[in-house]
């Protein structure tokens, strides 16, 4: 007969957060807009595609794109050995068990609640996993059009339209890349389990602050929103009559 699992309320209040935090921190930066540094690059993309649009050569172009795609490719194979290891400790339970409890300063912790705090980190990675690879197929759609994008369109409306459409792909590809990047970082903060609740909400808090802190509030992002206002205003500076 298969063990019940009973999670004692402070575990799944500890659970429930930590699930608020880590699903929820993407759909939060969305919302914040273009005050963070995130969402403030859709517009710094858009330009990016509107100045390649105007160019002949563009190798450059393409140099950089590769550059992402090699990092989540980088990240997408980790994360299978990373998966392959909590797997590994999964069905390596009964032996682990005993240090896997010294965690949690010796208190007994029943085999499926054990379990369970293994898999947390386990469903963190997968599901980066597959917001990575979701990544790449954008990106490839990204340099599929950049490759059959015409060089300055006659219509400076129909230039700006296109530059804002495959900058729009460009940037969900990029999002979707930072979400499985932070999987990484929340799949840390669910190990943080093993030692008890009080230090899973803890690590969840802890982690969705600094990452808070360096959207909005860091130094970088200050220097970011500088800079990304005097691009723009160069930009605007190119379509005023001469």
């Amino acid at each position: 007969m298969m063990p019940v699992l009973v999670i004692p309320l402070g575990d799944l209040a500890a659970l429930v957060l930590f699930c608020v935090l880590w699903l929820g921190y993407g759909p939060i930066v969305r919302r914040l807009g273009r005050g963070t540094i995130n969402m403030g690059l859709h517009s710094v993309r858009s330009l990016w595609m509107r100045a390649m649009l105007q160019r002949d050569n563009r190798i450059v172009d393409s140099a950089l794109i590769g550059h992402v795609m090699h990092s989540a490719s980088f990240f997408a194979s980790t994360s299978l050995i990373a998966i392959g290891a909590l797997l590994g400790v999964l069905t390596s339970i009964d032996r682990l068990q005993p240090a896997l409890e010294g965690l949690s300063m010796g208190v007994p912790v029943p085999r499926p609640l054990l379990e369970l705090k293994v898999l947390l980190p386990l469903a963190v990675l997968v599901h980066g996993l597959f917001k990575l690879t979701w990544s790449l197929r954008q990106m490839n759609y990204t340099v599929a059009l950049m490759g059959a994008a015409p060089r300055v369109p006659a219509d400076p409306a129909r230039r700006d339209a296109l530059a804002e459409a495959i900058g729009g792909v460009l940037s969900s590809a990029v999002l979707t890349f930072n979400d499985g990047i932070r999987s990484y970082y929340f799949a840390i903060a669910g190990l943080a389990w093993l030692a008890g609740p009080g230090w899973l909400a803890g690590a969840a808090a802890w982690l969705v602050a600094i990452l808070l802190h360096r959207q909005l509030g860091s130094k970088v992002s200050r220097q970011f929103k500088l800079a990304r206002a005097l691009v723009e205003a160069g930009h605007a500076a190119e379509d005023l009559p001469p």
